[in-house]
């Protein structure tokens, strides 16, 4: 039974038979065969789509790995099913298999797999997922196993009924009566509440009235306290502020006078220094002058 879209060609293997060889590696518990069932390095490059060959061969094991994780997981998962329901994979039997076909994104397809198999009185669905690389189909991950409850109709006892819904119905009027009853006298009891509540606001606001009264005292007495508090800081920050200002002006004075003394000792640094340059450079003309006089003679001589 096959639903959703299916692709031209099985190839390497079609379906049923790989269908087939992950049930019995289940009937065998053996990770060994299930895993050999599983894409190699060589078909899982086919999914990394990259120039980067080192990342390509990472991604690729990093995958590998992963698939053999899950199966050597998925595998023990089964035998503690098996232990728990008490029965022996290897007497599973396959009855049918039901695919479901998707691809994804990138165009790969993947095979949503049912095995439904019985063990006995008992039936079980297997699940796994089947991918397509290359062309061909290989056993994928998602391996699991769950039982198939079976529901037995009940036949419906229509007198049992009817004395319940009676019964219901009598309880339902009961409530109600009992509900009105319980409304009034909630009605009474908010009443008086409501009576005792607005007394006691009342006399809450005139307390309050009184507090708030002795509070603004308070506070415009404060506020005066304040104010006198704030001219004397005024009249002390202003003294401060005029010292600042003196002292400002002295260090300022301080400043220019090191300033002019820095001036003069560097105006006198680069007389000397201008001095000295025109010193040598006199010096080195002589000598030019003493040597090109020297090298008139040798030539002269020469010439002679």
């Amino acid at each position: 039974m096959l639903s959703g879209f299916f692709s031209e060609s099985l190839k390497a293997q079609n379906l049923d038979s790989l269908c087939d060889s992950v049930f019995h590696a289940v009937q065998e518990e053996n990770e060994v065969m299930l895993k050999n069932l599983g894409p190699t390095y060589r078909d899982l490059k086919a999914l990394f789509d990259t120039n980067d060959v080192d990342m390509m061969n990472y991604q690729v094991g990093l995958r590998q790995k992963e698939l053999e994780y899950n199966t050597r997981k998925d595998m023990k998962h089964l035998r503690k099913f098996a232990q728990r329901e008490h029965i022996r994979l290897g007497n599973l039997v396959k009855t049918e298999y039901v695919y479901q076909i998707d691809s994804n994104e990138e165009g790969y397809h993947y095979s949503y797999v049912q095995a439904k198999c019985i063990n006995g009185t008992r039936s079980y669905i297997l699940h796994f997922v089947l991918i397509e690389l290359n062309d061909s189909w290989f056993y994928g991950e998602g391996l699991r196993i769950e039982k198939v409850e079976v529901v037995q109709e009940e036949v419906p006892n229509y007198e049992k009924i009817d004395r319940e819904l009676e019964r219901k119905q009598k309880e339902r009027e009961k409530a109600r009566i009992k509900a009105e009853e319980d409304k009034k006298k909630a009605e009474e009891l908010a009443k008086k509440q409501k009576e005792k509540e607005e007394k006691e606001r009342l006399k809450a606001e005139e307390k309050a009235k009184k507090i708030k009264e002795k509070e603004e005292r308070e506070r415009l007495k404060a506020e005066e306290a304040q104010k006198r508090e704030e001219a004397k800081e005024k009249k002390q920050k202003e003294r401060e502020e005029a010292k600042r200002l003196r002292e400002e002006e002295k260090e300022k004075a301080r400043i220019k006078r090191e300033e002019e003394k820095k001036r003069k000792a560097e105006e006198k640094r680069l007389a000397e220094e201008k001095k000295k340059q025109e010193k040598e450079e006199a010096e080195e003309k002589k000598k030019l002058e003493e040597k090109k006089k020297k090298q008139e003679k040798k030539e002269k001589k020469k010439a002679d």
